[in-house]
């Protein structure tokens, strides 16, 4: 017996207080932002990795070098690694 399911990106997607707007090219959608610092080099360093988590139907043609808006800042596009089943995907960003 298969078992059906369909999920609703939208719903994950739509939670205000959370999302943030992203603009890439003349595609504008919301996503997670994600900025976590780490201390690297023997704790002598503090540095942050930038990432933002988007569907992936809505940044398709995202690549390396591109610029990107989160939030109102620019950003470069350093990376892009699909998620789970390749419908989410999380864009490694490096600021401007």
């Amino acid at each position: 017996m298969a078992l059906n399911f369909t999920e609703d990106l939208d719903a994950f997607f739509d939670t205000p207080g959370f999302t943030v707007p992203v603009v890439q090219g003349s595609t504008t959608s919301v996503g997670y932002f994600e900025s976590p610092n780490e201390i690297i080099a023997d704790g002598v360093v503090l540095t942050t990795d930038y990432a933002v988590v988007v569907k992936t139907s809505d940044f398709s043609t995202v690549s390396r070098g591109d610029a990107m808006t989160v939030e109102g800042v620019a950003y470069t596009v350093r990376e892009q690694m699909l998620l789970d089943d390749g419908k989410i995907m999380r864009v490694m960003l490096m600021k401007d």
